[in-house]
């Protein structure tokens, strides 16, 4: 049985195997004998390799120019990461996103000053210093203080602070002076430039435009101190918001006005006066010379608390806290100043000239005086002695300098800037020399009631007058050293440091002691003082 199953699966796998192969050999059978390539066949197989290897190398080079790309973006974000974090150099570091609209730049200034303020020399005033008149009168009134004349030193200004931009068209400054052992105040401002406009809108703590000295930083003037007429008619920063345009394409005109209230360099809440201050100027360029035509106007009104004002001056120097000519105060409202600026610059040389007035406005007299004082209504406080009328001064100076060396005095939206040395001291050069000369007057003494001869209030305002004759040596061996030396000869006539009251003085008269006219009357005496100064400065 078992025999007969193993036959018949045999005899089945044989079947199954013998099918395949015939049908194999059927099919070999039926397939036709081969031929030869066809020469079409194989250029359109060498073609279609050709243009794999061209789509390989085109792939190629773009793949080469994204990566050179993606490499050049990547060098300009670094470069751009650099210009960001490295800071340019001018004069100071000056960091600065000009994309994002930021900018700092840190900067400061050092003036040191020394200098010899001379005895002031004059028969009346010697005779005031020594209590004997030719009369044999003994004088009693204060005369000159000795203080602080002869040699002395000052740091005049030790400021630091910084300058910058910020998003949206806006700018700041703010400068702080520690030279006096306590913290003062120069420029302190936010400022906005109109977009596509001569018009810059400006708030902070700034000068007024009151005058071309005045405007011009004192890094730049040609005298150690401005002239006399910015110390004697206090023109001072002030708390004030302004607008100001300036021809910034060929920069031939300025206008600027504001409205300020007062200085804010003191710890009261007494700033209750207040100023509107207005200037304009002209400045053509007429062939290689630049011309400065100027004016400026200030009305000012003086605080409740204090109501009144004193004009006075140095003489032409801080080493010294002494002023040859003052009115005392002025009770008064206020006062009304007018100015005008001229200047030119024609290569080496320059000259500026400035005059100014001013009205002494709503002054007391006495009756006005007592009632005002009685009256405690008010915070209105008259200070100083009664007038019988509204006193009027004035001043100006005119000078003239030279560069020895060749450059030009720089000038820029109504001022004086910076010099460019020529030849700098670390190149080998000597830097840059220039010599200047000035003569600058000051008069505050006025006759306001002409029902008296007498030369005192209420009649007479004594201030005196000053003019000083000013010579100055100036060197910057780079451009942001500065080294000067300066001489001014100053005559002082009247003035409240030459008024004299006499009384008999016998015993005097006997010891000879009295060689001095004081015959001579209060507006014609007079004394010569003579004053040497020096200043190193650096900024940055």
């Amino acid at each position: 049985m078992k025999s007969k199953f193993f036959a018949a699966l045999l005899a089945g796998g044989s079947f199954w195997i013998g099918v395949p192969a015939y049908a194999q050999d059927a099919q070999q059978q039926e397939q036709p004998t081969p031929t030869q390539p066809d020469p079409s066949d194989a250029t359109a197989d060498a073609a279609i390799a050709n243009a794999q290897a061209v789509d390989d190398a085109q792939a190629k080079i773009e793949l080469l120019q994204a990566q050179v790309e993606a490499l050049q973006a990547s060098i300009e974000q670094v470069k751009s990461s650099m210009v960001k974090a490295t800071p340019a150099w001018k004069g100071g570091p000056q960091f600065e996103d000009k994309d994002a609209g930021w900018s700092f730049k840190p900067k400061g200034l050092l003036q040191y000053d020394a200098g010899y303020v001379g005895f002031p020399n004059g028969d009346e005033l010697r005779g005031q210093i020594l209590g004997i008149n030719q009369n044999g009168t003994q004088a009693t009134s204060a005369g000159l203080n000795y203080n602080n004349l002869g040699w002395n030193t000052r740091a005049r200004r030790l400021t630091i602070g910084a300058d910058g931009t910020l998003p949206g068209g806006f700018r700041y400054s703010a400068e702080f002076n520690f030279a006096q052992a306590q913290v003062d105040f120069e420029d302190v401002l936010l400022a906005y430039d109109f977009k596509n406009s001569p018009i810059t809108a400006q708030v902070g703590y700034f000068y007024p435009f009151s005058s071309l000295e005045t405007m011009t930083s004192s890094k730049y003037t040609s005298f150690m101190e401005r002239a006399g007429i910015t110390d004697a008619f206090s023109h001072n920063r002030r708390i004030g918001a302004a607008l100001l345009a300036n021809d910034k394409t060929a920069d031939k005109w300025v206008a600027q006005a504001g409205i300020f209230s007062e200085e804010m360099n003191g710890n009261d809440f007494n700033r209750t006066g207040w100023m509107f201050g207005a200037r304009g100027v002209f400045s053509p360029t007429l062939g290689t010379t630049r011309l400065h035509f100027g004016a400026n106007f200030q009305h000012r009104v003086n605080k409740k608390e204090a109501q009144g004002k004193n004009y006075q001056a140095r003489p032409m120097t801080q080493i010294t806290g002494e002023r040859f000519i003052s009115t005392g105060n002025i009770p008064s409202k206020g006062d009304d100043i007018v100015g005008l600026e001229l200047a030119a610059i024609m290569k080496q040389f320059h000259f500026a000239a400035e005059a100014q007035k001013v009205w002494v406005r709503g002054t007391y007299d006495q009756a006005e005086l007592d009632s005002v004082l009685g009256d405690l209504g008010t915070n209105t406080t008259p200070v100083g002695a009664a007038l019988n009328g509204n006193p009027g001064f004035w001043g100006g100076y005119a000078e003239v300098g030279f560069f020895l060396t060749g450059e030009t005095r720089a000038y820029k939206g109504g001022s004086f800037g910076r010099v460019k040395v020529l030849r700098p001291f670390n190149e080998g050069g000597w830097g840059a020399i220039q010599l200047n000369a000035r003569l600058d007057h000051l008069d505050l003494s006025d006759r306001v009631d002409g029902g008296s001869t007498l030369l005192a209030a209420p009649f007479y305002v004594n201030g005196g007058k000053q003019t000083a004759y000013q010579a100055s040596i100036i060197w910057n061996p780079i451009d942001y050293i500065r080294l000067m030396a300066q001489y001014s000869h100053l005559k002082v006539t009247g003035g409240p440091r030459v008024s004299v009251s006499t009384s008999p003085n016998p015993a005097a008269a006997e010891l000879g002691m009295f060689p001095f006219d004081t015959i001579t009357p209060v507006d014609g005496r007079d004394f010569d003082s003579d004053v040497f100064t020096m200043r190193a400065q650096v900024d940055f």
